[in-house]
């Protein structure tokens, strides 16, 4: 992996087209537990909308899955001050478990639903849940790099470097 001095375009889309199919999945979700037992009952999807959460969460591990590629192909930029620093490494634990929550929660819906493994659709409610409180923390860690530690980071994922 490589360094760069900013995200690539397409780094930038990924990142905020996973961003926002991880929200949209988080806020449709209502209801899908009901569907999850219709389907493994044998009863077919009980909510005609259910197929669009399972959808956009199938786009989602796609879109994961590019994203660590480019990244693995491209590289990213360096962490902005001193790599070896408390602030750095959490940086990097957060983002590996953002990455490792990213592909476990749509690869759990996807054994809960098309597998009828109704455990994993429990663990796959859960997992969403830490996956959203681990999202909210990185926006909110981007922010005070933005308004209190005024550093360039969240510059970094919104304009080309």
């Amino acid at each position: 992996m490589t360094a760069r001095s900013g995200y690539s375009s397409l780094q930038i889309a990924l990142h905020w087209g996973v961003a926002a199919l991880v929200l949209f999945n988080y806020v449709y979700s209502e209801g899908m537990g009901r569907a999850l037992d219709g389907v493994i009952e044998g009863g077919g999807d009980p909510l005609a909308t259910a197929g669009l959460h399972v959808w956009v969460g199938v786009a989602v591990l796609v879109l994961v899955t590019l994203r660590l590629l480019v990244r693995l192909n491209g590289g990213a930029p360096a962490p902005l001050g001193d790599p070896a620093s408390l602030q750095a490494r959490a940086a990097g634990l957060g983002h590996l478990a953002l990455y490792l929550l990213m592909i476990a929660v749509p690869t759990g819906g996807i054994l809960a639903w098309f597998a009828k493994v109704e455990e994993a659709g429990d663990l796959h409610e859960v997992a969403a849940n830490i996956l959203m409180i681990l999202a909210g923390l990185h926006a909110a860690m981007a922010l005070v790099h933005h308004f209190v530690l005024k550093d360039a980071t969240l510059v970094r994922m919104i304009r080309r470097g």
